[in-house]
């Protein structure tokens, strides 16, 4: 086990007697806003860490990986029980990220909304980022930041609205979406996934996209 493991299962550890959970992903740097990210998993009894720092992208794609493995294996893969993963203030202040726009702009119109969006952690310290939070984020960094790989997000949460009776393929939602204006987008977001999906592993699968 090398150093990097350790310190994450001593950071692990202290987030599942505070947060609960099994599978745990957070900065190594709390202060860095572009620190890496660490990835435990609690299972047997025992703390299991990731060799290697991934950033914020790779390391959901390995919570999403984990939790794919517990359903194949017949074990409770449910998102909200089992995984925390952590943000804290100066990775939501980072420069040039979605993440300082949000800020900026939740002052006078919230895009992110507590207890649907996202939790607070331990004295406010940490964020724990749902699902439909996800959503809003990725769609805010294909417009603002045009990456790649939230465009892709978005397009799966297009195929799985068209899957499921929206009423439109896939290609009409993304026309439909580019017609409306940001504010429209993150209330639209907001309906669609009230309407339309039925738990959070819907919407956290499309991290599969970033293998």
């Amino acid at each position: 086990m090398n150093k990097l493991q350790t310190q994450s299962i001593a950071k692990a550890k202290q987030l599942k007697e505070q947060l609960g959970g099994t599978i745990f992903s957070f900065p190594l740097e709390e202060d860095n806003p572009f620190s890496p990210y660490a990835i435990v998993m609690y299972a047997g009894g025992q703390y299991f860490a990731y060799p290697d720092a991934a950033d914020i992208s790779m390391a959901a794609t390995g919570v999403f990986i984990l939790l794919d493995e517990m359903k194949k294996n017949g074990m409770d893969a449910d998102y909200k029980r089992n995984v925390r993963m952590i943000s804290y203030q100066a990775q939501m202040d980072a420069p040039s990220t979605v993440m300082r726009k949000l800020k900026k702009e939740n002052a006078s119109k919230p895009f992110l909304s507590e207890g649907k969006d996202f939790k607070k952690g331990i004295e406010g310290e940490d964020e724990q980022i749902s699902a439909r939070g996800l959503l809003k984020i990725s769609y805010l960094q294909m417009v603002e930041e045009r990456n790649p790989k939230a465009s892709q997000f978005m397009e799966h949460y297009y195929q799985l609205l068209a899957m499921r009776k929206y009423g439109k393929t896939a290609a009409a939602i993304r026309q439909e979406v580019r017609k409306m204006g940001k504010d429209q987008v993150l209330g639209w977001l907001e309906q669609t996934f009230e309407k339309y999906i039925h738990n959070d592993m819907e919407v956290m699968s499309f991290l599969d996209i970033l293998k």
